[in-house]
């Protein structure tokens, strides 16, 4: 898959530093998996900034060697470029890497787009793996299937819009249930704090939320497990 150019700015979130979770993907097993498929040392860190530094130069990105000082759409691309070093011959993590050179912030937006299709859908082939080949055998050797920017930018709106939306009507659904259940045991209980006779008591439950996109707005990107 192939991604046209795009003309974005920096990243919608300028998060300028790891997540918990990305800083245990990214030392647990991200970097570990790429020393032994390359025989570096794990902790030479010296090596460690020079693959930084290398897939910036390889996405056009702004040139650092510090991962405290990438943004989201750099982090996003520094794992997918861990995952291809780590596993060369996976076509898949191959032709994830040739994408996202092509232009990181695009192949970013198809990522999470894909993301809040699986949380809204459940797990299925999303955009990025339905367009990833082509019905091509091999990433290497020719041009793949090219997204268009603007394209994934409104599938990326659209479905973190509608994720978003499910997220506070769950939330609000679970309100509603709990507050049910609490008033259903309040008609149990006898004035004077004694409950009817026949009635046992049961320990009221508090409302439940139902886990939200990791995102303050639509249009932001959250934080995708790798």
């Amino acid at each position: 898959m192939r991604v046209r150019s795009s003309s974005c700015g920096r990243s919608e979130l300028n998060n300028r530093y790891m997540t918990t979770q990305e800083r245990k993907a990214y030392f647990g097993h991200l970097w570990p998996d790429a020393c032994l498929a390359n025989e570096w040392d794990v902790k030479d860190d010296a090596q460690r900034r020079a693959v930084t530094i290398a897939c910036m130069r390889a996405i056009r990105a702004p040139l650092s060697d510090s991962t405290s000082a990438l943004g989201r759409d750099e982090i996003t691309a520094l794992f997918v470029y861990l995952r291809h070093l780590g596993d060369p011959a996976s076509l898949e993590k191959s032709a994830d890497w040739v994408s996202c050179q092509d232009d990181y912030k695009t192949f970013n937006r198809a990522r999470q787009a894909d993301w809040h299709e699986r949380e809204l859908y459940g797990p299925g082939k999303n955009k990025l793996a339905r367009n990833r080949f082509g019905g091509r055998a091999t990433a290497a050797g020719g041009p793949l299937e090219t997204l268009d920017p603007e394209e994934v930018r409104k599938r990326h709106l659209t479905m973190a819009s509608r994720h978003q939306k499910k997220s506070k009507d769950l939330r609000a659904r679970k309100l509603v249930d709990g507050g049910r259940e609490q008033l259903s045991l309040d008609k149990e209980t006898q004035p004077g704090g004694q409950h009817a006779p026949g009635v046992t008591a049961k320990p009221a439950t508090p409302p439940t939320t139902a886990p939200a996109p990791r995102s303050t707005g639509a249009g932001e990107l959250v934080d995708v497990p790798f």
